[in-house]
């Protein structure tokens, strides 16, 4: 990831943790893992329902939309459908897609422009969060498997 990629997405990380804890969950970013990286616990708002965790992975920000996997654990692997959300478009175990998402855009090059283009203004980063939480909670925390 290039310099100016890492001090945007720095910049735009606190909402993206505020969301995130004021719904249940967290923003995990470890040393081990390659810099764009994260894992986003996310809660639905079902609170009976278990967290899904989001492997999220940036290469240029905000230019380009992230990778977006699910793996049962932080760390986990992203083969595992139990990990996965039973949402439209999320195709546990392989990928999800969605305009938001950078696989969506590979698969779809009609995405690259009109209104599922791509939109690298505001906080892309608490865009594809808030996202994904309401994905989740449209199908009230169904799992794939």
């Amino acid at each position: 990831m290039d310099l100016e990629s890492l001090l945007r997405l720095e910049r735009d990380e606190p909402p993206v943790q505020e969301f995130l804890t004021s719904t249940g969950g967290s923003l995990v970013r470890r040393d081990t893992d390659p810099v764009g990286l994260y894992w986003a616990v996310l809660q639905p708002t079902d609170r009976a329902c278990r967290p899904f965790i989001a492997k999220i992975g940036w290469s240029v920000y905000p230019h380009r939309p992230p990778s977006l996997l699910f793996a049962p654990e932080i760390g986990g692997t992203t083969t595992d459908p139990s990990g996965w959300p039973a949402a439209g478009g999320y195709r546990a175990p392989n990928d999800v897609c969605k305009p938001f998402t950078a696989e969506g855009q590979a698969v779809h090059a009609e995405w690259a422009t009109g209104p599922q283009a791509w939109r690298s203004v505001g906080n892309p980063f608490l865009y594809v969060v808030e996202t994904i939480h309401g994905d989740i909670d449209r199908v009230a925390g169904r799992r794939a498997a």
